[in-house]
This record gives C-alpha cells, sequence and structure tokens, in this order.
C-alpha cells in the first residue's frame, strides 16, 4: 500500500511536510509526529505551517526545523497531510508543485487527490491512523515524540472518541501510545482544561448570537471581529465552540460563522443525516458527512443567508 511513499523516502534526504491553515489537532499531531519519525530514520525534515500552533497544542514535542515561512528549496519529496485541497495550505501553495513531488495523505472523502501520490482513507479515524500504517511498514521505532502527537490527533480529531469517525484502530492505536508511555490525563488537561479566561469571555458573547430553526433541529451562532476586540480574545480561541453548540438537546446541525478578512469561515457539524460535506462543496469547502467547513466571502448578513439557502431555512 505505501510502496511508492516508501521509495520516495529510501531515496531521498531533505523532505517538507506541511497541512491546512487554522490546524487543528489532527493536522499538528500528524506532521509533528512525521518529523520525528523521518528524523528516525536520518532525514532532514522541515515543517511548514502558515499559521502558528495553537496554544492547546504547545505541549507538543516541537520540531527543531520549523518555520512559517514558505521555503523555496527543491525538496525529495513534500507531505501535505489532512489537506483536501491544496489551496488550504496557505498563500503560496502553487509553488509546492514545482518544488518537488507532492505525497498527498489525508482521510477526508472531499479529498481532490492533488498529489503525484495520493494516500487516500476515508475510513481512517483521522490522518494520524494512515500515518501509523506508514510506520509500521517503514520499521520505523515508536518514540515518545511521536506516540504524544499521534495519540493528540486521534484524541481531538474523534471528539475524544465520541465522533461517528471513531473507529476500532482509534483504540488499538491509542493503548500503543499509552504503551510508549504516553499519559491520557495529561494530554485532555492540556487540551480541553487549559484555556485563558478570554475564552469563556468570548464565548459568553458567542452563545448570545444563538439563533435555532427548523424546530431547534438547527442552531447557529456567529463571533464577529468587535467580539474579538472587546474580550482580547484570538481566532483559535474561538476552536470548539460549534461543538458545544452542537450539545444542545435535539440540535441536527450546529452550524459557526467566524468573522476572517475576507468574509466568514463557517464550520458545521451534524448529528443526523444531513451531510454537511456536500452543504460547505458548495461554497469551495468539505470535510467529512458530519463535520466540514468553508469560506463565504461578504459580510455576515450575506454570509448567514447564503448558509441558509444552502440548508433549505429562513
Amino acid at each position: 500500500m505505501f510502496t511508492k511513499i516508501k521509495q520516495i523516502i529510501d531515496e531521498g534526504n531533505r523532505f517538507l511536510i506541511t497541512t491546512h491553515i487554522d490546524p487543528d489537532g489532527d493536522a499538528i499531531g500528524s506532521a509533528f509526529s512525521l518529523y520525528w519519525a523521518l528524523d528516525a530514520l536520518n532525514k532532514r525534515p522541515l515543517v511548514y505551517l502558515k499559521d502558528p500552533i495553537p496554544y492547546k497544542y504547545e505541549f507538543l514535542p516541537i520540531p527543531p526545523n520549523f518555520t512559517r515561512e514558505l521555503p523555496t528549496d527543491r525538496y525529495d519529496g513534500i507531505f501535505v497531510l489532512d489537506c483536501g485541497n491544496l489551496f488550504r495550505v496557505g498563500p503560496g501553495h502553487e509553488q509546492l508543485k514545482e518544488m518537488g513531488p507532492l505525497v498527498n495523505i489525508d482521510h477526508h472523502t472531499t479529498n481532490e487527490t492533488f498529489g503525484l501520490i495520493n494516500m487516500i482513507d476515508a475510513r481512517a479515524c483521522s490522518t494520524a491512523e494512515i500515518l501509523c500504517a506508514l510506520y509500521e511498514s517503514l520499521d520505523i521505532t515508536l518514540s515518545l515524540d511521536m506516540a504524544i502527537n499521534i495519540y493528540t490527533a486521534i484524541l481531538t480529531d474523534t471528539g475524544s472518541f465520541r465522533f461517528e469517525n471513531t473507529n476500532s484502530n482509534a483504540f488499538i492505536i491509542c493503548d500503543k501510545m499509552v504503551r510508549a508511555g504516553v499519559k491520557p490525563e495529561y494530554v485532555s488537561r492540556m487540551v480541553y482544561n487549559s484555556h485563558p479566561k478570554e475564552r469563556f469571555l468570548l464565548l459568553g458573547m458567542v452563545l448570545a448570537t444563538l439563533t435555532t430553526y427548523a424546530n431547534d433541529t438547527i442552531a447557529m451562532v456567529h463571533v464577529t471581529e468587535d467580539m474579538f476586540r472587546k474580550t482580547t480574545g484570538t481566532r483559535e480561541m474561538s476552536d470548539g465552540f460549534v461543538e458545544l453548540v452542537k450539545e444542545i438537546r435535539g440540535t441536527e446541525v450546529a452550524i459557526l460563522l467566524r468573522e476572517i478578512p475576507t468574509g466568514y469561515k463557517v464550520s458545521m457539524r451534524s448529528m443526523g443525516s444531513i451531510d454537511v460535506a456536500r452543504i460547505c462543496n458548495l461554497f469551495g469547502g468539505g470535510g467529512h458527512k458530519n463535520a466540514a467547513g468553508c469560506t463565504i466571502p461578504g459580510s455576515l448578513n450575506e454570509a448567514d443567508k447564503r448558509v441558509k439557502e444552502a440548508l433549505g431555512i429562513s
């Protein structure tokens, strides 16, 4: 299954690893674990992230070769992880195809197979699960640096094993990571119980915007730049808000609209039969049936209207 990827790794030396903007736990954990895996093979990897590491993942072992400036060098392989569309790497993504062979590893059903090599497994709970199988094929000895990143990636992408993508491999792999030295309580505390107070001030303002539709089965909230200013909060502090909205009894679809310079970033979660990936695809986004996102240009009213039209509500 990994023959071509293994050949690129075996024959190469310099590798670039990247993932999508606004990186989540799977994106960060996958990128960092791959760095440590290639480092164990005496390769020369570099991790590139367009955006800062979210505060709740700063506890993870950060690779010493890490940059937020898009490189311009040539590489023996460029690994694009957990990224359904190449443009989600961020500005300058077009250059990547000129810098070396692209290896696209992902678990999203909406992946556009943009790589020279595309390892896409929609049955996997996370991109980290696919990478674990790659590491086994490469006969890499699992280190604690790799293990804590893998565990964090799977824990967060399965919603602490609550989401529909949770499969048996999620538990099997996490058991291996615990045996390698990962402390579940520590990871859980750092990811879920170490938020700054500004996040809760922001949450209060966001929940005040709650509106429901379709007999309370669809719930929507929004967060604006003005809210960020008033609470001195940052955009990453709104991560997870849509999951809280989903917890409202009877909710089948939860939606968060977050203001960005070009319009609004839309995060959707589904508890029922509604395929939110299909809806987000209408706006150039994607994801999974029960968790997806997209960006809609324009004002809050315009984003709100277009989302409602796509869902058939008013």
